[in-house]
């Protein structure tokens, strides 16, 4: 839901994102996330070609991957895919240069998001989440992430998906929805969005 269980998108207009798998991230995991950005944004979906993970964006220091470089390397491959949005899956360490870690990474009010499970699966404590528990979160960062590329910034309201979460714990008190404020500037863009582009 979006905030009222209303869908961004208006009844007779649409656009598509793209989820493309990358790497060896499970094909439920991608179906999942592909589920939620069709139901709690009203966009339509398609699930792509799976992708291999560019060995150019490894950090051997950080024995992650730059996920500022995976972005790069995802808008230099998509450049000619008909999509409005393309958000790839992964199941790699993802990590910025000012952060330890990220759970994904957006241009903001650009084309191209990624978000990894891979630091999903565990909890704070080192146990394990449980399927629904790492479905769930993988939802909200990609729905995060993806409203990034929708121009929407972070968000003060500490249950609203737009909230920063800087661990799991965090994440799992967010719920699987917009705020009412976020959800209308969200329905804003995606409606001048869907308009520009036409049907």
């Amino acid at each position: 839901m979006v905030g009222d269980g209303e869908a961004l998108a208006p009844e007779g207009l649409q656009a598509t994102i793209g989820v493309v798998p990358m790497g060896d991230v499970g094909e439920v995991a991608v179906r999942i996330v592909a589920a939620h950005l069709q139901t709690v944004l009203g966009l339509a979906v398609d699930i792509l070609e799976r992708r291999p993970v560019s060995d150019r964006c490894y950090v051997p220091d950080r024995r992650q991957y730059d996920a500022a470089k995976l972005i790069a390397a995802l808008k230099e491959c998509s450049a000619s895919w008909p999509y409005l949005k393309i958000v790839a899956v992964l199941s790699v360490d993802l990590g910025v240069p000012i952060l330890r870690f990220v759970f994904g990474e957006a241009e903001m009010g650009g084309r191209c998001a990624v978000v990894s499970g891979y630091r999903l699966r565990r909890n704070e404590d080192g146990t394990d989440a449980g399927l629904e528990v790492y479905y769930e979160r993988l939802a909200k960062v990609a729905l995060h992430e993806t409203a990034h590329t929708l121009s929407l910034f972070h968000c003060d309201d500490p249950r609203c998906l737009m909230h920063f979460a800087a661990s799991t714990k965090h994440l799992d008190r967010i719920r699987l929805f917009f705020c009412a404020r976020c959800a209308f500037l969200l329905k804003k863009t995606v409606q001048t969005l869907l308009e520009s582009h036409g049907p």
